[in-house]
């Protein structure tokens, strides 16, 4: 290789290395950015579940406080109606056995009265039997016994009124009524020193959420940055590639496929920047003879050179051969199997080892010569893959009739289930976190938002229009009207011409707002036409695969197989979950009667560590899986 072409290679190589490096690490800074937003939103989370709570029992004790108020203003009055029925009782026993005493004197005379009347009734009956006065004196003795009678029964009922008062309990009342009102005072400052204490509770768990929610947001701001900042370095590592390495790309199938054990290579066919003439005078069109493909292990790439890659291909299982192009100017793609290719080892290529792929072109003699340089080309080492089996993912998973949930899983030829572990995993479904289709849809979100607000905007603008339309049209009708009946009204035809004008201005506005409403309608409708379609979990925080393989032992359930007519077929296995009160959320925290959650399945590889680079794991599409309401009770 010439100076040239050394410096050239050595200057491409080293930017390209830089740019990974720099990616790598931007890589590296999105997932500390990722599980920094998950474990902020997982603490929002808990303080948002700690503020309901709290919330819920301040309404509690609140309630039970204002009860106690209630209680206490109607045993203060019960005590100050007891101790004036008290006082009101002992003044009415005192007036009672008065009045008794006095009644029972009045009787006492009346009494002696009366049989003084019998006396002289007796004498008169006596002596003037039949007479006048005879007549008289029997109507007095009548009415005095009668009066006599009276008297009695007065006096009797006014011993029993005195008998009665008496036994009136009134301050036996008024002292259990005083006993009713200090318990209920008592109770009273205890409700009350309760809601002073929830209160305050209540205010520290606010401010703990809305701390919780600003470093959630800054969590979020964060990500968004290293979000940014990454796209940018993959976009810049994109472009160099594409320019000065030919677009080298190794594409590797997600999942990949275990039985066909496929990868895709693709590249750009050389351009050369000059033209040239062979022997015979022949415009060179291809000025390459082949195009061969060297796979080589990462550890080892620093140390591939032109000339081992040449040496190379002496072996042809260790280089795959694509065949130069019809169109030079076309994209190159050659699909590999892995089982028939080496690496530069001379070693098979295996699951869970780390790989690189280098383009050596060779050129023709002719080009060679033109150019003075019989060098070939050998590109820089492409960004690193590895090859992994990936696991299959399991279905959604669904109420079971014996246990609370069970879920399927395809039979898998090529791994146990025994060194599978099925994680079930709880999602706490929450309200305004950033969520995966957020952090790809930012741009396209905030159009959306403008373009309905001003539509909404053109909605207000149209509706005014329309009642200065509808009232214009009312006072034009009732003008014609008084027109018609006197035609001569100069007034009346001049309101009339004004409100004419006034209706052709408003209808001319109206029709234009209506069609620029329109327009913003059509504009809104095609962006949405282009936006991704919207998540059933939308509402969830922010969750993947690599969160969920860091969902530490404790808060996820291992499945267990299915028995009986379950687990009897041939195409999936059935696998199933029992939820008890010990159950938490992926966050570590116990489920919370009546609240959501959104079941995940995690497809993990448990087997021999030293295999484990060999497996990829799967989560289930828990972004389209339906809520469970977490039941106390059930």
């Amino acid at each position: 290789m010439n100076t040239y072409n050394e410096n050239l290679h050595s200057s491409v190589l080293t930017s390209l290395e830089s740019q990974q490096l720099g990616k790598k690490q931007l890589d590296s800074q999105l997932n500390a950015s990722m599980f920094t937003l998950y474990y902020a939103e997982g603490a929002e989370i808990v303080a948002n579940e700690k503020l309901d709570a709290t919330t819920k029992m301040y309404e509690d004790k609140q309630h039970i406080n204002s009860v106690a108020v209630k209680n206490k203003n109607m045993s203060d009055n019960l005590l100050l109606s007891a101790n004036q029925q008290k006082t009101y009782t002992s003044q009415s026993v005192n007036n009672v056995a008065v009045a008794a005493a006095n009644i029972q004197v009045a009787t006492n005379a009346i009494v002696r009265l009366a049989s003084d009347v019998g006396s002289i009734f007796s004498i008169i009956n006596a002596a003037d039997y039949g007479s006048q006065i005879y007549r008289q004196s029997e109507e007095v003795y009548s009415l005095m016994n009668k009066t006599a009678y009276n008297a009695e029964l007065t006096s009797q009922q006014a011993m029993e009124a005195s008998a009665s008062i008496a036994e009136v309990t009134s301050g036996v009342v008024a002292d259990e009524a005083k006993v009713t009102s200090d318990s209920v005072n008592s109770l009273l400052q205890v409700t009350t020193a309760d809601l002073t204490a929830i209160t305050a509770i209540l205010t520290a768990d606010n401010d703990t959420k809305s701390q919780a929610s600003m470093t959630t947001r800054s969590a979020e701001g964060a990500i968004k940055c290293s979000k940014v900042e990454y796209e940018a370095a993959k976009k810049a590592y994109d472009i160099n590639n594409k320019n000065f390495n030919q677009n080298l790309v190794v594409t590797v199938p997600v999942p990949f496929d275990s039985v066909k054990k496929t990868f895709t290579v693709s590249f750009d066919s050389f351009k050369s920047p000059f033209s040239f003439r062979d022997a015979a005078n022949q415009v060179i069109k291809d000025p390459v003879r082949s195009y061969n493909i060297i796979i080589v292990k990462e550890s080892k790439k620093s140390f591939f050179t032109i000339s081992t890659a040449e040496d190379l291909l002496r072996n042809s299982s260790q280089y795959f051969r694509v065949p130069t192009p019809s169109n030079p100017d076309q994209e190159l793609k050659a699909v590999i199997a892995m089982e028939n290719l080496l690496d530069s080892d001379n070693q098979a290529i295996v699951l869970g080892e780390k790989y690189v792929a280098f383009l050596l072109i060779q050129f023709t003699e002719d080009y060679k010569k033109e150019i003075n340089t019989f060098d070939d080309y050998l590109s820089v080492a492409s960004e690193s893959f590895k090859l992994t089996h990936t696991l299959h993912k399991a279905d959604k998973p669904v109420r079971s009739k014996i246990y609370d949930y069970e879920f399927k899983v395809k039979k898998d030829a090529l791994v146990s289930d025994k060194n599978i572990d099925y994680r079930f995993i709880l999602l706490p479904y929450p309200d305004d976190l950033l969520t995966n289709e957020d952090l790809t849809t930012l741009e396209d979100k905030t159009e959306i938002l403008q373009l309905n607000e001003t539509i909404e905007l053109f909605d207000n603008e149209i509706n005014k229009l329309s009642q200065e339309v509808d009232n214009l049209n009312a006072n034009i009708k009732h003008l014609t009207a008084e027109l018609a009946k006197d035609p001569k009204n100069a007034a009346a035809k001049q309101n009339l011409s004004n409100f004419k004008n006034s209706l052709a201005e408003a209808n001319t506005r109206l029709s234009t707002a209506k069609n620029q409403q329109k327009s913003k309608k059509e504009e809104l409708a095609e962006v949405e036409k282009n936006y991704p379609k919207p998540i059933q979990n939308s509402g969830a925080f922010f969750f993947n695969l690599t969160l969920a393989e860091n969902v530490p032992a404790g808060s996820y359930i291992s499945a267990v197989p299915a028995k009986g007519e379950k687990a009897e077929n041939a195409s999936f296995d059935t696998y199933d979950v029992n939820i008890d009160g010990t159950t938490t959320d992926n966050f570590g925290n116990p489920l919370v009667d009546q609240k959501q959650y959104i079941p995940v399945v995690l497809s993990y590889f448990n087997g021999n560590k030293i295999n484990s680079a060999q497996y990829s794991n799967n989560l289930s599409d828990w972004e389209n899986t339906d809520l469970i309401t977490y039941n106390l009770k059930s």
